[in-house]
């Protein structure tokens, strides 16, 4: 349910609340006041594209925000596939900028407008004046049909996308792969030239770092020994550390002989001092024993050098050049045996398209039994909607197989007896249309389990009879879902449960709009001017016998 809309310096709204309920609520006010902004509104926290003239003059944001609460449990599985935390209430925010781009977020997450797009159409079902175009789209179209046949339909259609899916994939690399024998024999040659170095190179796992290391340790030998050299003698000569070391050790020991507390310390100090002599010792071995060995060090060069141009050709890294070398292997094979194995995938192929062909026929056949049912429910409907002697017909194509299967639909309407069908899109009356659209929402609605639906003006064009059917029908819909309806209709705005008034007014020198819910007093009076232009006696009582003809009709 869509329980709450606030609207902040957008177009000439300043600042506006609304707290909607469940049931039916309308929108009204007079042309201009503006409706249209409150559903362009709504249309943003669905998904529609911002801009920035939408803000309003002197303000250099806007911001629309919903709060919405749903059981939909493909709402809910949107969120949890993208990881949108979600407790009691989802909160859309949209923000449109002046100096940089619009955002959106759903419960404090950014999203991108493609996802926010694609949540609102789980939340809720809308259509805008003046645009039912979504109705004559193919697409939505099948859907529709779609949508009719049910749960173990849908799971078909899943293994239809996969099945086609798979095909397409190896079309693709059968279409990529089908090459001439001299193409063939130049990619095995060139194969084995690769598998021939590397497995020649037989580089083990760390050779490379441990090569580095002993590379830069040669190139610096004779720096090394000069070092040692160095080393020996500011530890051995008379002067030298060692023999400072020693008169240190006797001056600490005659403490110590003196006061007993400084043990402990000469102690320390002898344990430092022998482990000095230790390292010297070792240092000035080394020195006297050090020997450079040029042919080694060329050795390490050269067999670094391989294996740097082999990293260059086939990988940085063990794990990358070793992965290259399985895949020529196998890459290598296959083309030894190509043509077996091409006419295997061939195979495979066939048997691909051959099942994806089984169940797109499988799933047309529903598709047909399931829209000779809809076009018998559409016509009682438009029936109902006072469209007499109308008439509906599911026109059916054959296509070329794609993942949604091999029907093309058409929706052909007539809407009056004896009159050749035509594509719905060909429709010219706005009145007819408006309740083509509606008796397509109504039968829609009954098999769609999104909770909200939100119409603008598609009682444009109606009067009378058909105005008080049209507004039954809203009625009706609402009893199990919440229904936002923009209307001018008074038969519509009497049966609706609750109606909130747009009032355009100025406010210091500038134009705003201004939301308000009315109470029934309210209600009757503005009812009754819709009814005849003017607020009388006689009005306000037709108005409030249309606003208790509903209650009495409830209970």
């Amino acid at each position: 349910m869509f329980l709450r809309l606030q609207i902040d310096n957008f177009a000439i709204i300043e600042h506006s609340r609304i707290e909607f309920h469940d049931g039916f609520s309308v929108l009204t006010g007079e042309t201009g006041a503006g409706k249209s902004i409150i559903m362009d509104a709504i249309s943003l926290l669905l998904g529609a594209r911002a801009q920035k003239q939408m803000i309003r003059k002197s303000a250099e944001s806007a911001v629309i925000q919903g709060v919405f609460v749903t059981r939909n449990k493909r709402t809910l599985k949107f969120l949890k596939d993208r990881h949108i935390p979600f407790e009691d209430v989802i909160i859309i925010e949209r923000t449109i900028y002046r100096d940089r781009p619009s955002m959106s977020e759903i419960n404090g997450k950014t999203v991108t407008n493609s996802v926010l797009r694609e949540f609102g159409s789980t939340i809720a079902l809308s259509g805008m004046q003046g645009e039912n175009g979504f109705l004559m789209q193919p697409a939505f179209q099948l859907g529709l049909i779609d949508a009719f046949c049910g749960e173990d339909h849908r799971k078909e259609l899943a293994e239809l996308r996969s099945s086609v899916k798979a095909y397409r994939e190896l079309d693709e690399q059968l279409r990529a792969g089908d090459r001439d024998p001299q193409a063939v024999a130049r990619e095995s040659d060139l194969l084995r030239y690769q598998i021939d170095e590397l497995e020649t190179l037989a580089m083990e796992r760390g050779e490379d770092e441990a090569l580095a290391e002993e590379f830069h340790a040669r190139s610096h030998h004779a720096s090394t020994l000069e070092y040692l050299k160095e080393l020996s003698q500011l530890s051995f000569d008379d002067d030298g550390i060692r023999a400072l070391m020693d008169r240190f050790a006797a001056s600490l020991e005659k403490i110590a002989q003196n006061d007993a507390s400084y043990e402990d310390i000469f102690e320390q100090f002898e344990d430092v001092r022998y482990q000095f002599q230790d390292i010297a010792s070792t240092l000035r071995e080394r020195g006297e024993n050090f020997e450079d060995d040029p042919e080694r060090l060329a050795i390490v060069s050269e067999r670094l050098d391989a294996i740097n141009r082999a990293k260059r050709k086939y990988g940085e890294t063990y794990d990358l050049m070793q992965d290259f070398l399985d895949k020529s292997k196998e890459r290598l094979s296959y083309l030894e045996d190509y043509d077996r194995n091409l006419e295997s995938l061939k195979k495979k192929r066939e048997a691909l398209y051959d099942l994806a062909m089984e169940q797109a026929n499988s799933i047309s056949e529903t598709r047909r039994a399931m829209a000779k049912k809809v076009e018998s429910r559409l016509a009682e409907v438009m029936s109902e909607l006072d469209i007499e002697g109308a008439g509906f017909q599911v026109q059916f194509e054959e296509k070329s197989l794609s993942e949604d299967g091999v029907d093309f639909v058409r929706f052909m309407v007539s809407t009056n007896k004896g009159e050749d069908l035509m594509p719905l899109s060909e429709i010219a009356s706005g009145g007819e249309m408006s309740r083509i659209f509606l008796a397509f929402i109504s039968i829609y609605a009954e098999f769609d389990e999104r909770e909200i639906l939100i119409l603008d003006e598609v009682d444009t064009g109606m009067s009378g009879k058909t105005a008080k059917v049209v507004a039954e029908k809203m009625a009706q819909l609402s009893k199990d879902r919440q229904l936002i309806v923009v209307s001018h209709l008074p038969q519509v705005v009497a049966r609706a449960d609750r109606q909130y008034r747009i009032l355009k007014r100025e406010e210091g020198g500038r134009t705003v709009s201004v939301v308000d819910q009315l109470s029934m007093e309210e209600r009757i009076s503005y009812l009754a001017t819709m009814i005849s232009g003017t607020d009388t006696k006689k009005t306000r009582e037709t108005a409030r016998e249309m606003l208790l003809e509903r209650h009495e009709e409830e209970l």
